[in-house]
């Protein structure tokens, strides 16, 4: 069972250095680069005056906020032209909520994802221009559109581009492009999300807006949260700030919208307690990115920007919402099942899976591509065949960069974007063979350990190290997510004292370990879906264990129990 485990060789040089601290949260924090006061002053109590950037130092900011200016002052209407994933609908509602506020005349444009495709095309901004359109901000899209913003530029509509995607070497004509990732940009943080750069714009125009009261910007903080950990964006910087107020800001959110897709979806958020990262990665983004990936995300869109008032027509998108996640969650399974057996047919373990079925829906074939991913280890591109060519997605793995791996071969893509980890792929049909062939070239080439896949453990520590004071401190490295995941702690030598199998279908482990050399302190642990693994352990064998340590409720009683990642038998 045991995977590639790689221990933080970091030092905790310094005596003092945080002595008010356990010393495992100390090599914690230490592995992750926080290894001065200062640097443990923001990572651990995170400031909103203090941590965030001036929205100014974005490259072409002030251009684009004067463009903007001009455009409000004349009463030109303004298109929000939107992405329908979980980032790209949040970027919209907060974008539009803010042009209410300051009375601008605006409506959001969000493309079908099966009809239209990603981001800009010429028939959406045909209609835009027909609804009186005379300025389009495309968000959390837009960058690679060259095409699209030139045949814009030409029905002479202004064009602002809020994007955070991969900048390719061709940038698009268009009146103002702000994007951390550019070039030329000097922004510190070049990991927002495209709520992320859509909030910097909010903070912008806000400040030039005389009597706006700037506090009250910290209401959409709610939305910039979803939009960042849905996305995927490393919770490292100024996006950790961001999430942890608004995780704050979620907890007592006035969005009737959110409150409903809570109740019907039964996610424990409330005003008692600060919900956490792992609620919106796993709860709540996936049911408003199951819109657009099964229908419209539109219906996403209305259910964020619905009113106070309109209650009962929040509980019915809601509703529907639920509804398509169900079936996403169906259709996903169908497809990662089809594809798993493809691989385990052949005779040795891939270093890439590409593959293409008319049969898979586009909106799903990402999501798929990221279980493949993990199932194997492997980077996994997935396509959807149509008749005008085949739309793929595509995860990676590790710190692996995909998207620089498929941009070396870019002359064989009709259109490609996205992130290291997650990316967009457009390809004509009869080019595919030769694409899986130049990337898997590519991936022979990497050398990676065993393409198994790899454990960076934080921290080593004895049992007689855990207790209340270093779970409490573990919780202060909250947010958790990318870059910044729950702490992965390593202790050696444990014996076995009880063990079972709980849960529906016994599918999880339950251990009791204590240190081999003492058995005073015990240490309970839950293996969730590790039952499997149960045949080879025994009461007094030793085992060494990878985990992440928690605080279990259960009826009103608190516990310390480790969540198991890995096991060695020794």
């Amino acid at each position: 069972m045991k995977q590639n485990w790689e221990l933080s060789n970091k030092k905790v040089e310094t005596k003092n250095l945080f002595s008010d601290l356990e010393m495992a949260t100390r090599k914690i924090l230490v592995s992750r680069g926080v290894d001065s006061e200062k640097k443990r002053k923001e990572f651990l109590s995170p400031d909103y005056i203090r941590d965030l950037h001036d929205p100014f130092e974005l490259d072409e900011m002030d251009k684009a906020i004067d463009l903007f200016l001009f455009a409000k002052e004349k009463g030109r209407k303004v298109c929000i032209y939107g992405d329908y994933d979980a980032d790209g609908v949040t970027s919209s509602v907060l974008l539009s909520d803010f042009f209410s506020q300051i009375g601008v005349d605006s409506f959001c444009y969000i493309p079908d994802r099966n009809k239209e495709g990603y981001s800009l095309n010429k028939g959406a901004i045909d209609k835009v221009l027909l609804d009186g359109a005379k300025m389009i901000i495309s968000v959390d899209c837009g960058v690679s559109s060259v095409e699209e913003v030139k045949y814009a530029k030409q029905k002479g509509v202004k064009v602002i581009i809020l994007d955070h995607h991969h900048v390719g070497d061709v940038l698009p004509n268009a009146d103002a492009i702000v994007n951390p990732r550019k070039r030329n940009d000097r922004y510190k943080e070049k990991n927002l999300a495209g709520v992320g750069v859509v909030f910097k714009f909010v903070q912008a125009v806000a400040s030039k807006i005389k009597d706006y009261d700037l506090e009250q910007l910290k209401w959409f903080l709610d939305l910039v949260a979803i939009g960042t950990v849905a996305d995927c964006m490393a919770l490292t910087g100024e996006n950790r700030t961001l999430v942890k107020f608004g995780l704050i800001v979620l907890s007592k959110t006035r969005r009737t919208g959110l409150k409903q897709l809570f109740h019907v979806g039964r996610i424990s958020i409330d005003q008692h307690s600060i919900p956490s990262s792992q609620q919106i990665g796993f709860q709540i983004g996936p049911r408003i990115n199951a819109a657009g990936r099964m229908d419209h995300a539109s219906l996403a869109f209305d259910l964020l920007a619905s009113k106070e008032n309109e209650e009962s027509k929040a509980r019915l998108l809601a509703l529907e919402i639920e509804d398509k996640n169900k079936r996403r969650q169906k259709v996903t399974e169908v497809i990662v099942k089809e594809v798993q057996q493809k691989v385990e047919k052949r005779s040795s373990k891939p270093a890439v899976i590409i593959e293409a079925s008319p049969n898979w829906e586009i909106g799903v074939v990402g999501l798929a591509a990221g279980k493949i991913a993990e199932k194997f280890n492997v980077p996994t591109i997935l396509f959807q065949e149509k008749d005008d060519g085949l739309y793929g997605s595509g995860r990676s793995v590790d710190d692996l960069n995909l998207l620089e791996i498929i941009d070396k071969h870019k002359d064989l893509m009709k259109q490609f974007g996205g992130h290291a980890q997650a990316l967009g792929i457009r390809l004509e049909k009869e080019k595919l063979g030769d694409f899986q062939k130049k990337i898997k070239g590519e991936m022979e080439k990497i050398e990676r350990k065993n393409h198994g896949k790899e454990i960076r453990i934080d921290a080593e520590i004895e049992l007689e190290e855990i207790n209340n004071k270093l779970v409490q401190e573990l919780s202060l490295l909250e947010p958790f997510g990318s870059k910044n995941e729950r702490p992965k702690l390593f202790s050696r030598r444990l014996v076995i004292k009880e063990m079972r199998v709980v849960g529906n279908g016994e599918k999880h482990l339950k251990l009791w370990l204590v240190d081999e050399k003492s058995d005073k302190r015990s240490l309970e642990c839950i293996g969730f879906g590790m039952a499997q693994n149960f045949e080879g352990l025994r009461i007094g064998g030793k085992i060494n264990v990878v985990y992440n340590l928690e605080e279990d409720s259960w009826n009103g009683m608190k516990k310390i129990q480790a969540s198991l990642i890995d096991i060695e038998r020794l």
